[in-house]
């Protein structure tokens, strides 16, 4: 699906583990399609990239 990541998809784009995306799963935004604990999540990539942005940018002015 163009546009979204999948948990594994961010995972790969990020470098990082699993672990990492379910840990930081409030913070990253994400639609989640359904009710139960094993639904489907989905990133948006356009947010995603603006959530990584905005990070980075508040880490750059706490080291000024």
């Amino acid at each position: 699906m163009q546009g979204y990541f999948s948990k594994l998809e961010l995972k790969d784009y990020l470098g990082v583990s699993l672990g990492t995306i379910n840990n930081k799963l409030n913070e990253l935004p994400h639609i989640k399609l359904g009710d139960t604990r094993n639904s489907r999540v989905l990133f948006p990539v356009v947010k995603i990239e603006k959530y990584l942005n905005d990070l980075s940018h508040k880490n750059k002015e706490s080291w000024q």
